[in-house]
């Protein structure tokens, strides 16, 4: 699993840093698995990334590296199967990641690899959870870590990422074109750019599938994803692909992408029943961590979904809205709006009756990532004196 290749065209190539995106068709190249040999688990140990290291392009993995991330919680929503008679329905909770998200998986392998390359300076293009996640994980190694974060990213994900020390330069100019530019820097500069479809993080991705199928005992039905750039849900299908062929399971889930409406290029697509992905006229939405006007992997997004038999669905931002505190009032589970689309969109195919299985929403950040936009309710709010509160406690009980 050394060659990288394009699954939309079929070429192939060699894996160098800041040239993973295909010289015939432009799509992000992955990692082709050619090896014979019988893929195991490694289930007595620890570290997520020792125990599926057959299914990683890693020669070996350094503890030292590791946050400890991977192996979080795929809990029932009982509360919500109850309330609204639906068949079992699952969350993995990717916000239980060391920095709340499911980037740290991606951004594990990537500083392993860069480690044994001998490379000194990594970097990202991100509107949030990747720039917290890749400066987390650069301090851990010792690398110099310099992030793109385009204009308007919010105070919370520079703060979560300033902590450790990066370069941070906010780019005024299109998200899209400074993607592309980053590779065109890093091969100047010497920084490897590892951005949303790298191979390295998708390689990373992968193990949340695995991890799906061996808490489960056996594959889902259907796994519901936020797509932005692609590269997550690349990981996902490609984790539950590999996973078959290695005999572990017998059947590839459903999978069902998610964009949000005021951004969904892939969706039109698919709802348009092209093969290519026009670029979106105008970002509208809240979900801003799913809004990208051009995906970089949206082709060969297209072409998997559908040769795999999965579905790609916009929702709307009140409906994300309304998603998310379900999951905060009826489950505990305070995620980002772009998480919460999971539940959104299972709630729209459900009212369709398109919904015959178990299912499992990858809950991919926590609600802290993106707090200015979220729909806690604050009229149960209050402020109080020593003095005043138990005649504001009696009034609260009696509202």
């Amino acid at each position: 699993m050394k060659q990288l290749r394009c699954f939309l065209c079929q070429q192939n190539a060699p894996f160098i840093p800041n040239q993973i995106l295909c010289s015939r068709c432009g799509q992000p190249m992955l990692f082709a698995d050619e090896s014979d040999q019988k893929k195991k688990i490694q289930a007595e140990k620890k570290l997520s990334l020792e125990k599926y290291q057959d299914f990683l392009p890693l020669d070996s993995i350094d503890p030292n590296l590791c946050l400890g991330e991977g192996q979080t919680p795929l809990i029932r929503l009982l509360k919500l199967e109850n309330e609204y008679k639906f068949p079992p329905l699952l969350a993995k909770v990717e916000a239980a990641n060391p920095t709340l998200s499911f980037k740290d998986r991606g951004t594990a392998v990537l500083v392993q690899k860069v480690k044994q390359l001998g490379i000194k300076k990594i970097g990202t293009v991100s509107t949030g959870n990747m720039a917290s996640s890749t400066a987390a994980y650069g301090a851990r190694a010792g690398l110099e870590t310099t992030l793109l974060v385009k204009k308007g990213t919010s105070i919370g994900a520079l703060l979560s990422s300033a902590a450790f020390n990066p370069l941070i330069i906010e780019v005024d100019g299109d998200y899209g074109q400074l993607f592309y530019k980053s590779y065109e820097l890093g091969r100047k500069f010497g920084i490897y750019f590892a951005n949303s479809v790298d191979p390295l993080r998708i390689e990373g991705y992968k193990l949340t599938s695995l991890e799906i199928c061996l808490q489960l005992g056996e594959a889902p039905d259907y796994v519901f994803v936020p797509v932005s750039s692609g590269g997550h849900l690349l990981g996902l299908l490609k984790g539950f692909i590999e996973f078959k062929e290695a005999g572990f399971i017998s059947a590839v889930p459903t999978i069902v992408g998610i964009q949000a409406e005021g951004c969904s290029p892939i969706a039109r697509a698919f709802e348009a029943d092209r093969e290519q992905v026009e670029r979106f006229p105008r970002v509208e939405t809240i979900a801003h961590s799913i809004s990208n006007p051009n995906p970089p992997a949206g082709n060969l997004v297209l072409r998997l979904i559908r040769e795999n038999h999965g579905l790609i669905i916009a929702v709307s931002d009140e409906e994300m809205l309304r998603a998310q505190q379900l999951l905060c009032q009826q489950e505990g589970l305070f995620v980002q709006p772009e998480s919460a689309s999971t539940l959104a969109a299972y709630l729209k195919l459900k009212n369709l009756d398109k919904i015959q299985g178990r299912a499992v929403l990858v809950l991919t950040g926590h609600g802290l990532k993106a707090a200015e936009n979220n729909s806690v309710d604050n009229t149960r709010l209050f402020q109080s004196t020593l003095q005043e509160l138990e005649s504001i406690l009696a009034f609260a009980s009696r509202s």
